[in-house]
């Protein structure tokens, strides 16, 4: 068996299903592996930092291990982008790279790049096969380190090894699939619970980690009275209209949920790697569960570590927490999310033109089937996805969390609709992200893809702006001249709509929603839409005062 069909037949026997890239001289035995194949198939796309995003998509929504692959040169350095998005979501995606032949490796031949030091930092395992004997182990050895991991691997293979036979019927997969469940000690388990049951205002934190035990989380939340904040991709699995969670944490999220924590006597966070350590609460005991005991205390101080899954650790606490006789602090604080809710439902059911960004949000809520799969992009779309869409329980939702790069909504959204055929697919995109990898509608119409794309058309990088004013320097070199949008969506194939009003939108959604084609709708946002953080400081208000007086005297010069 040559390398090149070990490989495909090893990623078709882990259950990978699309490879993502772009063929080239050192991956074409590859690519040709692919031709025949009825399970696995190769999608072209039109850059590889798409394909390397399809795939992070896929490995994010399902937990699994995808793939991509790049030829040598500029193609396998075009999918760290995505690569990196994988590495920092916790998505295990494997990214295969052609390379020059082997006996030219460190001469600096024609498109010879050291892609094995190159991924060596998103990777967490980067080997080149420099014999064919070498193939069954290596790339298995890459699958089992994404797999354990949850993060890219790289394996690299030189345009003359990947054609020549490698002695090896098959890789032995029963490995790959096991399924790993670590229980904490019992003296861990009691520790905390002892500090859970001595608690008055206990408060949790959950992340995308705690997903597959969402109602042992909820369980928990009851016995002991406590709220459940949630981080961005917890919204996936828990949002706002579920019981006992009370929104957000960030600058993204709301003041009940800053405000709980910031009260709390014990913080429970659940698979949750909340990067911002300033909204952590100062004096509070902290309780960290998750799977890596690398991750436990890498962004605050824990006095009960519990390294174990969180299903397994969340049934171990419930034998050993006592039922509160109340549910005052849950009530307190789930009143407050709704007095906010209420609060942004104005902004959500706004008639102005251009359209209030909420408004947009609330009427993809209301057009998508209850089985939708959101896709959010990076920039304002990420702030006003994570206030006002609610996701309902049957609903996904997935974005570039960690890294936070542009780009990813249409490119994620292509590998969540070939993944999930039988399932609404809608990415939420900003105009400047989707100029980005605008190219990808080919892609979308070449495989007939039925998603739908609404893109913010406010004609600047809008975050960008933010992220300036908030320093106190006025808005410069953001703006830009969108295309017609809706017109370039016609001609690569697609549908193409525009939306200047609510009424125009909701008209659109309907369409886009009924068509089989991928649809795209430019909808016109209002540029001056604010996202104000939770609570201003008066530094903050100082400053964007600042930038706006410095705004006002540019346009009078």
């Amino acid at each position: 068996m040559k390398v090149a069909d070990l490989t495909i037949n090893l990623l078709r026997d882990l259950g990978v299903r699309h490879v993502f890239g772009i063929p080239g001289d050192a991956i074409n035995d590859l690519t040709f592996a692919l031709r025949d194949k009825d399970d696995i198939d190769f999608v072209l796309v039109r850059h590889e930092e798409a394909g390397a995003f399809a795939a992070s998509a896929q490995a994010k929504l399902s937990g699994k291990i995808s793939c991509c692959v790049g030829t040598a040169g500029g193609g396998a350095i075009h999918l760290l982008n995505g690569l990196y998005d994988a590495r920092h979501d916790h998505a295990p995606v494997l990214a295969i790279t052609g390379q020059v032949d082997s006996e030219f490796i460190g001469t600096e031949y024609h498109q010879e790049v050291d892609l094995e030091a190159l991924f060596g930092e998103v990777a967490v395992y980067s080997r080149t096969i420099m014999d064919p004997a070498q193939a069954p182990r290596i790339l298995k050895e890459a699958c089992k380190a994404a797999i354990e991991n949850n993060a890219p691997a790289h394996v690299c293979i030189p345009n003359n090894i990947a054609g020549v036979d490698c002695g090896s019927d098959a890789v032995n997969v029963a490995t790959l699939l096991a399924t790993l469940e670590t229980v904490p000690s019992d003296s861990d388990l009691d520790r905390a619970a002892e500090i859970l049951n001595g608690a008055t205002n206990p408060v949790i934190l959950a992340g995308i980690g705690a997903a597959d035990a969402a109602d042992d989380v909820i369980e928990l939340a009851k016995r002991i009275d406590a709220p459940i904040v949630r981080t961005l991709r917890a919204k996936d699995w828990i949002d706002d209209d579920h019981e006992g969670c009370i929104g957000g944490l960030g600058l993204l999220g709301g003041k009940p949920g800053q405000d709980a924590i910031a009260d709390c006597d014990v913080l429970c966070l659940i698979g949750a790697d909340f990067p911002y350590m300033d909204f952590y609460p100062k004096h509070a005991k902290t309780i960290q569960i998750d799977s890596k005991l690398t991750q436990i205390g890498k962004r605050h101080d824990i006095d009960a570590p519990l390294v174990g899954t969180a299903k397994q650790s969340l049934r171990g606490l419930l034998s050993r927490v006592s039922q509160k006789d109340h549910d005052k602090n849950r009530v307190h604080w789930t009143d407050k999310a709704q007095e906010q809710r209420d609060d942004w439902a104005k902004l959500e059911t706004s008639d102005d033109t251009p359209m209030h960004p909420a408004r947009v949000i609330r009427e993809i809520q209301n057009h998508a089937p209850d089985d939708a799969i959101f896709v959010v992009d990076t920039g304002t779309t990420t702030a006003w996805s994570a206030r006002h869409l609610h996701v309902k329980k049957n609903q996904r939702l997935t974005l570039s969390s960690g890294l936070g790069t542009m780009a990813f909504a249409f490119s994620g959204a292509i590998g969540a609709q070939l993944a999930h055929p039988d399932k609404p697919v809608i990415a939420i995109a900003g105009d400047g992200a989707f100029n980005m990898m605008m190219g990808e509608l080919l892609t979308a119409a070449k495989y007939k893809l039925p998603l739908t794309a609404v893109i913010f058309d406010n004609s600047e990088l809008g975050f960008i702006a933010l992220e300036q004013e908030a320093k106190g320097l006025p808005k410069h070199s953001i703006d830009f001249n969108n295309a017609d949008m809706a017109a370039v969506a016609q001609a690569c194939g697609c549908l193409g709509l525009r939306a200047d009003t609510p009424a125009d939108l909701q008209s659109a959604l309907t369409q886009a929603m009924a068509s089989d084609k991928p649809s795209v709708i430019q909808a016109r946002v209002d540029p001056d839409a604010l996202i104000m953080p939770p609570s201003v400081t008066f530094d903050q208000a100082q400053k964007f005062a600042m930038a706006k007086g410095r705004e006002m005297f540019s346009k009078l010069r």
